[in-house]
């Protein structure tokens, strides 16, 4: 149980320093390149999406120390979040391929599209990291894909 409080804890730190990372180096890049609406939507969906993901595991944490179960209102917000991502997902998609500004910003936005819509998947739908190294073909082949852990909290309280 250590153990795993210990990777639920380092879970949660390191999605939220990602996105807090992002974002300061994103910021940092925007003086340089002269990026506009597709870059910055992508990147906020991005950040939206790694903040969800820290704070999900932080709660997780939470519940494994003080051995209680993740409460109904915490699980009626994420099945809320599920929603927005999606109709997010569709508005990030339309300003990045209508509104880009040059090429280098078209790039970076649908770079970090991408990366946003795989961490939406880790997330809400399958478990896409495996073994320690993370994401692994063989063992994402040897076992296939995984209801993520939210997922699988989402369906079980909502009985599905």
């Amino acid at each position: 149980m250590r153990n795993q409080a210990k990777s639920l804890m380092s879970l949660g730190m390191g999605e939220i320093a990602a996105g807090i990372i992002l974002g300061w180096a994103f910021f940092m890049l925007g003086t340089y390149w002269d990026l506009g609406p597709a870059g910055v939507s992508g990147l906020s969906f991005l950040v939206f999406l790694l903040m969800q993901g820290g704070t999900y595991w932080l709660i997780r944490y939470r519940s494994l120390k003080k051995n209680t179960v993740v409460h109904q209102k915490i699980i009626v917000l994420f099945a809320w979040f599920r929603k927005i991502n999606r109709l997010l997902g569709v508005v990030t998609l339309i300003v990045i391929v209508c509104f880009f500004k040059n090429s280098v910003d078209l790039i970076f936005g649908t770079l970090l599209y991408l990366f946003a819509l795989l961490e939406y998947v880790n997330y809400y739908e399958f478990r896409l990291s495996y073994g320690v190294s993370g994401f692994n073909v063989f063992e994402l082949r040897r076992h296939g894909l995984k209801r993520s852990s939210l997922n699988r909290l989402l369906r079980s309280r909502r009985g599905l």
